[in-house]
């Protein structure tokens, strides 16, 4: 019988009967666990082979949750693949960000390069020696991938635990549905959970507003026209946030912790997360 570690023997709930018997984890697993299981992916570097079976990868929440067919494995492997190409895009260190890319073979020209080389082009993106960074550099960076992975986990609840209410789920299109309004219950859910995600995508927008108009502000001819605006969007993110907060808030008081979106179901206090939102949540 297969010796399965002792987190996962509480941390699992079993997903199906198909291939390998997929499982999907209740609780991600430690960050040294994701570490070690990424170490194989950084030998190899992106795209993932499809050979890969690990369960600790394929079993996060974050993963299963962005499979179109959670019960294969290949789906898996799919979403593990695409996941872990925008965490490094998207890597919240400026300083190693492009070693890391690098390392994991995601920077243009590295994509099927063995792991000495990348090693060494990581490195000198680094500006550091290649022994110093094999020891030092990249097993924080490996460490920050794996906890970007656990964190993006946190932002989902498992498929098939029992949550109330039981209510027809609305698909990736805002289309409605004869079961969105089938009872009072029903149309109130779906209301409240549309303005809820109808606010998580504005204060989306608010933030990459801010964004741009601190990195570009040159699209401005005035100065004191760009300090207007940038304030101005500052007031809009912060009003999102609020209306956010004040949003989950009432969704978790009558629904519980169960956000649905098409497919996929969110923790409601991971949603300013989601959204791109860090501070004051």
């Amino acid at each position: 019988m297969r010796t399965v570690i002792s987190w996962a023997l509480s941390g699992y709930a079993e997903a199906t009967d198909s291939e390998a018997r997929m499982q999907t984890q209740v609780t991600p697993p430690p960050v040294e666990e994701i570490a070690k299981s990424l170490r194989k992916i950084v030998a190899t570097g992106l795209p993932i082979p499809s050979s890969l079976t690990d369960e600790i990868l394929l079993g996060l929440r974050g993963v299963v949750a962005r499979s179109i067919n959670p019960d294969d494995r290949l789906g898996r492997v799919k979403a593990l693949d695409e996941l872990l190409a925008r965490l490094l895009v998207h890597y919240p260190d400026d300083t190693l960000g492009e070693p890391a890319r690098i390392l994991f073979a995601v920077a243009p020209g590295f994509r099927g390069s063995n792991l000495t080389a990348r090693r060494e082009a990581a490195a000198r993106a680094a500006e550091r020696d290649v022994d110093h960074f094999r020891k030092r550099i990249e097993p924080d960076i490996i460490a920050g991938v794996a906890w970007q992975l656990h964190r993006d986990s946190q932002n989902y609840i498992p498929r098939g635990r029992a949550v109330p209410p039981p209510l027809e789920s609305s698909g990736d299109s805002p289309t409605i549905r004869a079961g969105d309004v089938a009872n009072k219950e029903a149309a109130e859910h779906e209301e409240l959970l549309s303005r809820l995600w109808a606010h998580v995508y504005a204060l989306r927008a608010e933030i990459l507003r801010v964004e741009r108009l601190k990195t570009w502000p040159h699209d401005l001819t005035e100065p004191t026209t760009s300090e207007r605006v940038l304030a101005e969007a500052l007031v809009a993110r912060d009003y999102e946030v609020d209306a956010v907060k004040v949003l989950i808030a009432t969704y978790t008081q009558r629904y519980g912790q169960r956000i649905t979106h098409g497919d996929a179901e969110f923790n409601a206090e991971a949603l300013l997360r989601l959204a791109g939102w860090e501070s004051g949540v």
